[in-house]
């Protein structure tokens, strides 16, 4: 959960509720990355999310701890965690992100644009 805490530190997520997602499908422990440091400490983690009817895995949440961010950490744990998803027979992979900080990001992994959620709000009723 530490890993979860310093890479999301607004996240509502709790040992009590990730144990939830872990106990629900599709959830597949061996799509659970995580980067250790030298000293134990979690650094990286990467979650995908496999349809395996349609091949396509969803990278969700991927995050690194600040104190070990321009390492190279979260492109290595998505890479690993993409190779395992290939094994599984996958063809696609895709992530949704919302904030352009985190666009140069995937697409230094090798992801590409595919489509935009774009959002409308009304005000007056």
């Amino acid at each position: 959960m530490a890993i979860q805490k310093a890479a999301f530190p607004h996240s509502r997520v709790t040992e009590e509720s990730y144990r939830n997602v872990m106990n629900a499908y599709p959830y597949d422990s061996s799509l659970d990355w995580v980067i250790e440091s030298p000293d134990g400490e979690f650094a990286a983690c990467c979650l995908i999310w496999f349809d395996e009817v349609n091949k396509v895995g969803l990278l969700e949440p991927v995050g690194a701890d600040p104190k070990f961010w321009r390492m190279g950490l979260g492109s290595s744990v998505c890479k690993l965690a993409l190779n395992a998803l290939r094994d599984k027979g996958a063809t696609t992979a895709v992530v949704v992100c919302t904030s352009p900080k985190t666009h140069a990001f995937y697409k230094s992994i090798g992801f590409e644009p595919f489509a935009e959620t774009r959002s409308f709000h009304r005000v007056k009723f």
